[in-house]
């Protein structure tokens, strides 16, 4: 109330006012306005912006724009809206001489991850949400970030406009029913237009309502549309909604659009994939790869392509790094594994899972490892993330992305293959590439944003049956038998590392379980001999068991009490490469050529770590027989986790901006993929990216 006479406040070009006195008369605002305009005067200010709001204008109004009169009686106005028409008449009447005065007049203001008050908007009561209008009923909205960017344009202009309508001007997005709908994921029950103002006129015309309490009637369903198309020309910018570009649905563009649509339910997104709902594998997709050197089926057997992706065949197991999992990690490494940790727990939420496990040091070369394996009906993230049932996601399906266009690290759109026909797709705001780590590393060196070259180097996990234990799940003092979680497996694991590079093992349980083995037979091997059937019912006492242990004590049931223990090591990242080969695919594409090499090197990893195991199991007094050994890399299903292909960043911060408004996801771009099945590693890196980074 007296700023006016702060002698700590110095000499300004130009004054912003956002504030409002909240809870307070009109005339306490007036005095607070007044006593400003007077420290303006004295201080000499050339410019004086007014936060003001598009509630200033008539309730009965058709059409506003920035020329349009404001209401001249506050009393017309309710709350909010009062205070408003006040101060801004009372500018307008008492701004010294000289000072010029722009009124910026936003639609609603929303941001990201904020919580939005429903007060004049939703009423929320019994599990029933009542729309304080009806579906015509206007908000137009405007983003908190826009509205910043306009303020400074506003401020750097040498001939600010009188008024400035900032705000999205298209009329279907400016509704109280589209606004809730998007932002509480509710469709509500709208009041009755025809009943509430007939009322209301029929009160007013017999002298029941005054017209100031008429008028407030009409704003509860005001049909204002607000152009605001002169101040976007004025300031170069559009209002509109914000645009992201998908580019995949399999795991991460499904993971990545539903993350976009809980943070910004008021923005288009559009994903885009080369498929639909029906899953299709490489061939039947059109796709085309050569394997060279050494099996490498994951890159042929384990791609699928269609909503959701590999996720509709193979359930992943939802792992993240840990200050454990790295020896001596690089920038990038560490800033993953920061990142990992500060996002484990919401990443899990997503699924409705939590793992509050601790990882437990076995000795100097071996740490535990808990991960949660998705149940089946969890694994499919498009149909888990209900994709295709989220009215804020738009997905044009059959649409294979063939090129990036970018003006320097800014890209600008993409070209895509649709129907035979080649198209272009421009003017998103940020892009997100996630169309799988080999056909995204394809695009960017196919649209020269990234050099062959750098991207020829990679790797993934090599697996192998090391030993097969006879004495129980319980090695040591560690109890290594899964736990069941809702239709989730908990799953236990050891870790180590070998000469910088990371392995795991863990109980592959129930593979010799002649109930399942024989019904396998019988049901896919069309096999009916009486031998048969006579071992399925000899083994319905141990099936009956296995129901026993999962639906009522909650664990694995494990036949026997035997299993195997398998390793999985990561191999040296020169023993994968990535080239582009000349020959087109069916959509005059050109394929690529992977070399996946089965080095000597390799080999030796694994004899040393399984000397690590075997000590292990030696110390504990396990029984064990030690299978042959070999290296393989044909069990696709559970090893396909290429990375290092697009990884050469010098930390977090490198990968997040190497492109101004692109963010590659998939496991290509981690380094290294540890002791982990490395999916879920990358979730915490898009959840820091849209959170944080993305602005």
């Amino acid at each position: 109330m007296r700023i006016a006479d702060n002698k700590q406040l110095g000499d300004y070009d130009e004054v912003i006012n956002f504030i409002i006195l909240k809870n307070q008369s009109v005339e306490e605002n007036l005095r607070y306005i007044s006593s400003l305009l007077k420290f303006c005067e004295a201080k000499k200010v050339k410019h004086f912006i007014q936060i003001s709001s598009i509630s200033v204008y008539s309730n009965e109004a058709i059409e506003v724009d920035e020329d349009s009169p404001i209401e001249t009686d506050w009393h017309n106005k309710g709350g909010y809206a009062s205070i408003k028409v006040a101060v801004d008449n009372y500018i307008e009447e008492h701004k010294p001489e000289g000072l010029k005065v722009s009124f910026v007049r936003p639609g609603f203001i929303y941001t990201k991850n904020r919580e939005i008050s429903k007060a004049g908007i939703l009423v929320s009561k019994l599990g029933l949400n009542v729309l304080l209008g009806d579906k015509k009923t206007s908000l137009p909205l405007i983003c908190r970030e826009t509205l910043h960017e306009a303020i400074v344009k506003i401020v750097q202009n040498p001939n600010p406009e009188r008024v400035y309508l900032v705000l999205d001007k298209e009329k279907r997005a400016g509704t109280k029913y589209e606004f809730v709908r998007n932002q509480w994921n509710v469709s509500p029950i709208c009041l009755p237009y025809s009943l509430i103002m007939g009322g209301a006129k029929l009160m007013k015309f017999v002298g029941l309502l005054k017209k100031r309490h008429y008028l407030k009637f009409v704003g509860l369903f005001k049909r204002t549309w607000f152009n605001s198309e002169k101040s976007e020309k004025r300031l170069g910018m559009s209002f509109g909604k914000r645009r992201f570009a998908v580019l995949g649905a399999g795991t991460y563009g499904s993971y990545v659009s539903n993350l976009l649509s809980i943070l910004y339910p008021h923005e288009e997104i559009d994903l885009y994939d080369v498929g639909d709902s029906h899953l299709k594998t490489e061939s039947e997709i059109g796709y085309l790869s050569h394997i060279v050197g050494a099996h490498y089926e994951g890159l042929q057997k384990a791609r699928f392509f269609g909503f959701g992706g590999a996720s509709v065949k193979w359930g992943g197991q939802l792992l993240t790094f840990s200050d454990n999992d790295f020896a001596s990690p690089s920038q990038f490494v560490k800033d993953i594994v920061s990142i990992n940790k500060l996002h484990k727990d919401v990443v899990l939420s997503r699924f409705g899972l939590e793992n509050k496990y601790p990882e437990v040091r076995i000795n100097d070369n071996l740490f535990t490892k808990t991960g949660i394996w998705l149940s089946y009906f969890h694994r499919n993230l498009f149909k888990h993330f209900k994709v295709n049932q989220n009215p804020k996601i738009n997905i044009i399906s059959n649409a294979r992305v063939s090129r990036i266009l970018t003006d320097g690290n800014e890209v600008k759109g993409f070209e895509y293959i649709k129907g035979g026909r080649r198209y272009t797709a421009a003017d998103y705001d940020n892009y997100f590439l996630t169309a799988g780590a080999f056909e995204s590393s394809r695009i960017l060196i196919n649209s020269k944003l990234a050099d062959e070259a750098d991207m020829m180097p990679f790797s993934d996990h090599l697996s192998q049956r090391a030993f097969k234990v006879k004495s129980g799940i319980k090695m040591g003092n560690i109890d290594f038998r899964f736990l069941v979680k809702g239709a989730s497996l908990v799953t236990k694991r050891f870790v180590g590392e070998v000469d910088g590079y990371s392995f795991y093992s863990q109980p592959i349980c129930n593979e010799d379980f002649p109930f399942f083995r024989d019904l396998k037979k019988l049901l896919f091997g069309h096999k009916m001999r009486a031998g048969l059937i006579l071992n399925i019912l000899k083994n319905i006492p141990s099936c009956v068991a296995f129901a026993w242990y999962m639906l009522v004590l909650r664990k694995m049931y494990v036949y026997n009490n035997e299993f195997f223990l398998q390793i999985d090591i990561e191999a040296p990242k020169e023993a994968g490469k990535m080239t582009i080969n000349q020959e087109k695919d069916a959509f005059g594409e050109e394929s690529v050529d992977v070399n996946f090499m089965i080095l000597p090197k390799t080999g030796e990893l694994f004899t040393k770590a399984r000397a690590i195991v075997k000590e292990f199991l030696d110390n504990n007094g396990v029984v064990y027989e030690e299978l042959p050994f070999s290296t393989t890399a044909e069990h696709y299903e559970d090893v396909y986790h290429p990375f290092g292909m697009f990884s050469n960043f010098d930390s977090a911060d490198d990968y997040f901006n190497r492109f101004t408004n692109l963010l590659v996801v998939n496991t290509g771009v981690l380094p290294r993929a540890g002791g982990i099945n490395s999916t879920c590693a990358v979730l915490p890196l898009v959840e820091e990216y849209v959170y944080n980074v993305l602005k």
